[in-house]
């Protein structure tokens, strides 16, 4: 295995904090201006940083990002990368997995009352450990459809580059479900997100936890029109059922019209090992 190896001059010593993870380049925002870091979007959902300063292959990173190269990440306090390192695939090969369908319809379930969101909200596992969210959300509607036979949705919030620079934010994009219930005889949609919520709540609400100006996220319906603008506006929010899984199921869908139907047992088994240590 080849490996390429990226080492920033730090002071190891002055860090608190070091977050470690296998993952991919996204995508990158090369800065023209002076001071200003690139970015590089993982598509673990952080966003890391890297000083112009620093002696730094760009046409390599470009390359990764191409051929959706695995990566052995670690980031600082600040999150600066410190190391990137060639890794192997961290599970089997999705190829071998259930087929996908095509323009299969998906029904989501309805609850029927508040009272059974607030259930199905404080049975999701829960632990402290630092973990991403499409390998939470994907625990949480995987176990709800397990256990009660409950076909919950996903809702995505991507944030914009200008977002990212203007307030130095960590994310470029975060998931969690959300499911339909009854509320007052209307059928409303309510966010299940165990880890930054303490029960479930509205759209609004859920965008205004990560949203420092509390500006509202338009809902799209097309991954490009996030994408190929990112400039415009500060965030967006973005449908889909309880079977996608990140951000490139959304592309894909787009692009090849291709609809997840079904889980994938390569992506189950990975989201219950990293969010909750569980072993299927």
């Amino acid at each position: 295995m080849s490996i390429f190896f990226l080492l920033i001059c730090v002071l190891f010593s002055s860090f608190t904090f070091a977050l470690n993870m296998t993952t991919q380049i996204h995508s990158l925002d090369i800065s023209s201006t002076p001071g200003e870091p690139t970015l590089v979007f993982l598509t673990s959902g952080h966003v890391g940083k890297l000083s112009q300063q620093k002696s730094i292959d760009n046409k390599w990173l470009k390359r990764a990002q191409e051929e959706k190269t695995w990566l052995n990440v670690t980031m600082g306090e600040n999150r600066e990368l410190i190391t990137i390192v060639e890794t192997d695939l961290p599970y089997e090969e999705k190829e071998a997995q259930a087929p996908l369908e095509l323009n299969q319809n998906f029904t989501p379930s309805v609850l029927g009352s508040i009272e059974w969101a607030n259930l199905y909200f404080k049975e999701a596992r829960y632990n402290t450990k630092e973990s991403q969210c499409f390998n939470r959300a994907h625990v949480w509607t995987h176990d709800w459809r397990i256990n009660h036979t409950f076909y919950s949705s996903k809702i995505f919030i991507f944030f914009t580059q200008k977002y990212i620079r203007e307030y130095d934010f960590e994310w470029w994009f975060h998931v969690a479900p959300y499911v339909h219930v009854l509320v007052d005889g209307f059928v409303k949609q309510r966010v299940m997100d165990i880890k930054y919520a303490r029960g479930p709540i509205t759209i609004r609400h859920w965008t205004n936890i990560f949203m420092k100006n509390d500006v509202p996220c338009p809902t799209v319906t097309q991954y490009s029109d996030y994408a190929n603008y990112p400039e415009a506006g500060h965030c967006f929010t973005m449908k889909s059922s309880m079977y996608y899984y990140q951000p490139v199921d959304l592309e894909m869908l787009e692009l090849k019209e291709i609809k997840k139907s079904t889980w994938l047992p390569a992506e189950v088994k990975e989201a219950y090992l990293e969010a909750f240590d569980v072993v299927l």
